[in-house]
């Protein structure tokens, strides 16, 4: 298997482990916007860690706040949108497993 950082910014990493096809990446995120239906950026995992298929994950936050569904696209665009209610800023972390392409 291997390990790698795949995004670092100043708002966080994403970090994946990978055997054979499938891989588990890690979402340590320090801020996020705080806009009911905003979105955000992490920014682009490298090939070699794409998935076969568009993937879509879910955070479901705190007491009703701070929803988020996550979304990591074939040409490895990662995204999150925030879904409605009030949205915390503060730190949030995530998992997602898919088959690499």
């Amino acid at each position: 298997s291997v390990t790698q950082t795949l995004i670092t910014s100043q708002y966080g990493t994403v970090t994946g482990v990978k055997t054979g096809n499938v891989a588990q990446i890690n979402v340590a995120w320090k801020s996020a916007n705080t806009a009911s239906w905003d979105s955000g950026n992490f920014g682009i995992i490298p090939e070699g860690w794409r998935p076969v298929a568009d993937v879509r994950g879910t955070w479901s936050g705190r007491d009703g706040g701070s929803q988020r569904e996550f979304l990591l696209k074939t040409d490895g665009t990662f995204t999150y949108s925030n879904r409605g209610g009030s949205q915390s800023g503060d730190f949030f972390a995530t998992t997602m497993t898919y088959i690499v392409a």
